[in-house]
């Protein structure tokens, strides 16, 4: 039996080389994995929406379904928006239906936003932009990088990943969820106890809606427990897969 293909779902501001040392490891572990950049992510100019990075993405989970893999969606932070939008459809039940093999097999969030029909991020936070998220017409960056999403690495490397980052269009603050896949597709969420950008207690929300605590995870890490403990994350990973 043929081990599932992650497909990582990127959070806002970065580009796919945080996944790089994950995807090493499940290499190892005998797992492919895929990682797209975001169109709204460094976007010139910044006019990309949430619908462009959900068209992206599901051109992608389309591809491996059609060849006939079975796939488990990693999504995090900002890209827990994506993913949810981009899988409607997809999942291997209604692909079975159709007589077409392959399909998304689980959804796997880990400190991502889980939003509801018809929420947005801008509206979950109240219509105001966080203290660290530094607006510029069209442009929003992220600020203090480090000590938001990443305070668990040595400095030096913060620094290292800090130079990465880059724009993401404004505009997909404001766009809107349009499914709730939890409700179709079995799913789990990984909690990050020590994040920054998006805290434990919001997570336990968008755990408790997900999965329920038989299927909640933890991890004692920052926002990005790929950079700051890939080995661990991806046992975790193999072991839902597995499950």
């Amino acid at each position: 039996m043929s081990l599932p293909t992650f497909v990582f779902s990127l959070g806002a501001w970065v580009t796919p080389k945080v996944f790089d040392p994950l995807r090493a490891r499940l290499a190892v572990l005998g797992f492919s994995s895929e990682c797209l950049p975001h169109p709204s992510i460094g976007a010139e100019p910044p006019s990309k929406t949430l619908a462009d990075d959900v068209a992206s993405l599901r051109d992608l989970l389309t591809t491996l379904a059609d060849k006939g893999k079975d796939v488990i969606v990693v999504a995090h932070s900002y890209g827990g928006v994506v993913a949810s939008a981009a899988v409607e459809g997809l999942d291997k039940s209604t692909r079975g239906t159709a007589d077409k093999l392959g399909g998304i097999v689980k959804i796997i969030y880990v400190s991502a936003f889980a939003l509801d029909k018809g929420q947005s991020l801008l509206g979950i936070l109240g219509g105001n932009f966080l203290p660290w998220m530094r607006i510029e017409g069209d442009y929003v960056y992220a600020d203090a990088a480090g000590a938001v999403g990443w305070q668990d690495l040595p400095l030096g490397e913060q620094e290292q990943w800090n130079a990465t980052m880059l724009h993401t269009s404004r505009l997909v603050f404001s766009g809107e969820a349009t499914y709730e896949p939890w409700r179709d597709i079995p799913s789990t969420y990984v909690i990050c106890e020590q994040d920054h950008a998006l805290p434990p207690q919001f997570q336990e929300q968008f755990a408790a809606k997900v999965g329920g605590p038989e299927n909640t995870y933890r991890l004692q890490s920052s926002h990005s427990p790929f950079l700051s403990m890939p080995d661990e994350v991806a046992t975790l990973l193999q072991d839902i897969a597995k499950a």
